[in-house]
């Protein structure tokens, strides 16, 4: 079942270039799915009260438009049906009933009290899911060359304005963090922007950014403070 749902670019959502940046794209896209939650069910409170949550494990977002504010934009967001421990769940975004960008992303359910996955058939779902499968120039899985040496870039505290109620740096914050490690962000924007999230960057953690140039994909990892790797993430810039 797709969902849509309309939204104009804040000015508060632009950034230096005067356009929406790529946490606020996400952003977009991933309330489009709690909206579908709100109006069907399970709420993200409901889930949360049956002791759930979906979390995030990768995605792969393509960004074709620059967005700039006041834009009006419409987005289409499904479910795909249940794989295992999670769901695909992907969202087009439309600028004036242009394409602006696509995501295609893979949500788990956990236990909130263990951390441990869940079936995703342990939740119920008040809306059915559709079979539509969806292409992203930004690959869904990627890995990061073992032989590719990685460099500390700058590092990050996790504090109250990059957390969600789960008490972790909420995904849509990544971009941002990355981005806020480049040399120079004037007169660029992010093309595409991939990401695979290991573990959880909690509120009060600081982790150390690594990162490398690899043709035109800037490569990120996250070290969190007890040594283990948080995210892992590639991102692609284009001039505006």
């Amino acid at each position: 079942m797709k969902f849509s749902a309309e939204y104009r670019v804040d000015t508060h959502d632009t950034d230096l270039n005067g356009i929406a940046s790529a946490t606020s794209v996400m952003q977009y896209i991933q309330e489009t799915a709690n909206l579908q939650h709100e109006a069907f069910g399970p709420t993200m409170d409901e889930l949360r009260a049956s002791g759930k949550a979906f979390v995030l494990s990768r995605c792969a977002l393509d960004i074709l438009l620059p967005l700039r504010a006041q834009n009006r934009l419409r987005a289409e967001s499904w479910l795909c049906e249940a794989k295992g421990y999670g769901y695909f769940r992907n969202c087009l975004l439309y600028r004036d009933g242009e394409l602006a960008a696509s995501m295609a992303a893979f949500w788990g359910v956990i236990d909130i009290a263990s951390r441990k996955p869940l079936r995703a058939e342990e939740v119920s779902l008040g809306f059915g899911t559709d079979e539509q499968t969806l292409q992203t120039a930004a690959p869904v899985r990627f890995r990061i060359p073992k032989e590719l040496t990685l460099a500390p870039v700058g590092e990050h505290t996790v504090v109250y304005s990059d957390c969600d109620e789960n008490l972790h740096m909420n995904n849509t914050q990544y971009p941002g963090v990355f981005c806020n490690c480049l040399p120079d962000m004037k007169g660029r924007r992010v093309t595409g922007f991939s990401i695979s999230y290991q573990n959880e960057a909690r509120l009060g953690d600081t982790f150390t950014v690594l990162s490398a140039q690899e043709g035109d994909s800037h490569l990120f990892r996250t070290i969190l403070s007890d040594g283990s790797v948080g995210a892992e993430a590639l991102m692609t810039l284009g001039s505006l």
